[in-house]
């Protein structure tokens, strides 16, 4: 992607990305493009930067002035210590007992005169 502007701005918890690509010009035959939030999250992947899931979605197009910008906001993928683990517990078997025998319910007999 030909980006004219692609900032990249970190605040706390979350990675703010403003982007800016060129206007379609009839007369050069530039094709119409958009832009979704799975392109610039590639576009961060490429460049290095690890994010996590997108909280500010935008779809910038290169038909006019004002669509061809917008900023997208990801949340900083954060790395969790892992937890200690725990102590092995071993638990004591107890003894399987059988199952108490079920008592079948017996059809009536019809009787027949």
């Amino acid at each position: 992607m030909k980006f004219e502007n692609f900032d990249i701005t970190e605040k706390g918890n979350e990675i703010s990305v403003f982007a800016q690509i060129a206007r379609r010009q009839k007369t050069v035959g530039v094709p119409k493009i958009r832009i979704f939030t799975e392109d610039i999250s590639l576009e961060l992947s490429n460049r290095g930067v690890e994010h996590g899931r997108a909280l500010k979605e935008v779809v910038i197009k290169n038909y006019r002035e004002d669509t061809r910008r917008g900023t997208w906001v990801f949340e900083k993928k954060m790395t969790k210590p892992l937890d200690k683990s725990a102590e092995k517990v071993i638990l004591p078997i107890e003894e399987e007992k059988p199952a108490p025998k079920k008592r079948k319910s017996r059809a009536k007999k019809k009787t027949t005169k």
